[in-house]
């Protein structure tokens, strides 16, 4: 392998002026200055990252998720590599769906792994467009047909039962509201046709949120907190999503060239990739992996969860979701036992393992002194050894020559520095990947600088970067 500097570029939209610093002093590939990494420059500065802008697309707004990313991200990083039809684009994190709506849309067959099986249903449900969009329609016009003559009746019927219902669920609902909402559950689980039942329970799902005067936003739902916007009842909450729902897929099937490309949704662990995917397959991989902020990516959707009776309460979540994720935050060390002292994998090129076991025995230093309440020196160690695992199977399934991107940020856990981006290009070049850039995106945490002030939160400057792997 080579032995030159990569750089890190501020290439995000309030970087007009692509600065190039040398990234720690790791050793990698240098710059290759190519067309490609040029056209990838010119797209990252134009395009914003989060979710937000999704909410105003077709398809991707079916399912709020703001752990997710910019669908226009995917299309320009897409563009700007030359990725296109006839290849396989795999997004190995796919959460939501993102990665896979957009290459539908533009006709490329795609994979998607999620091992959160909310998630992975979700993406599932909005990556499957061959439907008649006819008979669709008629579909959901009996759907809401029942729903408004039913709901009212059933619901009265249902109130005894809801009381048994979790409790976050009442909080948040109150008895009525909420026997209406299963109410209408009970519609849906009455249709026959299997994509129509999903198509129409996403919408149900999705309207969860709109069906309540609390504060049900990302990432808490927060019962005692009344929001500004007043509640919508729960059909007329319902239709609304369900007739959204279908006018995006028909606008996006009026867009398509040809016929409905696949998109393969797998409910599998992408540090097992080779358990199920062909090594050697892929030809492009974009993904947003977890971050390592101590985000409990299973409890943010427990109203979900515990609606469509998926789980009951937070052991059987943890059971269920939280202990086949990634590792990155304290709750998953707690219930899969890890110890303290964990140290890192072999697999992990030496450097970085250095860097990981200082900073671990700094974290644990700090969390000694202020009564040992968070382990974040065990999450962030054995956040990188999952990674690594999942790093060296992404290696294995893609082609040579072929791309990988993430989207992902840093974090300061007790004010001590982990820089992702920087560790993950470097554990991918241990793996054997001959290319690794990391272009920083935008900072992050200006909104917290009232808390830096007041003493109460770290001021370490974050940062959103993009990865950019090469095999």
């Amino acid at each position: 392998m080579g032995r030159g500097q990569p750089l890190l570029s501020h290439a995000g939209p309030s970087r007009r002026r692509v600065a190039g610093t040398a990234l720690g002093g790791w050793p990698g590939p240098a710059a290759s200055g190519n067309d490609v990494e040029r056209g990838l420059e010119a797209a990252l500065r134009r395009t914003r990252v989060t979710f937000a802008d999704n909410m105003d697309e077709p398809v991707h707004r079916w399912f709020r998720f703001p752990a997710g990313f910019s669908a226009r991200l995917v299309r320009d990083v897409m563009e700007a590599l030359g990725v296109g039809r006839g290849m396989l684009v795999l997004d190995p994190f796919t959460g939501s769906g993102t990665t896979n709506v957009v290459c539908k849309s533009l006709g490329i067959e795609s994979v998607g792994v999620e091992r959160h099986p909310l998630l992975a249903w979700v993406a599932r449900v909005k990556t499957y467009w061959e439907f008649d969009v006819g008979y669709l329609r008629g579909a959901i016009e009996r759907i809401l047909e029942r729903a408004r003559a039913e709901a009212p009746l059933r619901a009265r019927e249902l109130l005894g039962e809801v009381r048994s219902r979790p409790e976050l669920l009442r909080k948040v609902f109150g008895e009525e509201v909420l026997a209406q909402l299963y109410a209408i559950k009970e519609v849906v689980e009455e249709v026959e046709d299997e994509h129509v039942r999903d198509f129409s329970m996403l919408a149900l799902v999705s309207a969860l949120r709109d069906a309540t005067d609390v504060d049900v936003g990302w990432p808490y739902v927060l019962p005692r907190r009344k929001r500004r916007k007043g509640a919508v009842p729960p059909v007329e909450a319902f239709a609304r999503r369900l007739l959204l729902q279908y006018s995006d897929l028909r606008e996006v099937l009026s867009r398509l060239d040809g016929g409905i490309p696949r998109a393969t949704i797998y409910e599998e662990d992408s540090r097992e990739l080779t358990r199920f995917m062909e090594p050697d397959s892929v030809d492009f991989a974009f993904t947003s992996p977890p971050y390592l902020n101590n985000y409990d990516y299973a409890d943010r959707t427990r109203l979900e969860l515990y609606f469509l009776g998926w789980a009951s309460s937070w052991s059987e979540i943890s059971e269920k979701v939280r202990k086949k994720l990634v590792v990155s935050c304290t709750h998953q060390v707690r219930e899969l036992g890890l110890p303290e002292g964990l140290q890192p994998s072999e697999d992990i090129e030496e450097g970085v393992r250095e860097e990981l076991a200082r900073k671990a025995q700094e974290l644990r230093a700090i969390k000694r002194r202020r009564g040992g309440r968070k382990d974040y020196d065990i999450m962030v160690v054995a956040y990188f050894n999952d990674m690594a695992r999942h790093v060296a199977e992404m290696y294995r399934v893609l082609k040579d020559g072929a791309y990988y991107v993430m989207i992902l940020g840093d974090s300061a856990p007790y004010g001590v520095h982990i820089p992702t981006d920087e560790y993950l290009a470097r554990i991918a070049r241990h793996v054997g990947f001959r290319e690794a850039r990391v272009f920083v995106l935008r900072e992050r945490g200006r909104r917290w600088r009232h808390l830096v002030e007041s003493g109460r939160r770290h001021g370490v400057q974050l940062r959103e970067s993009l990865v950019l792997l090469r095999k």
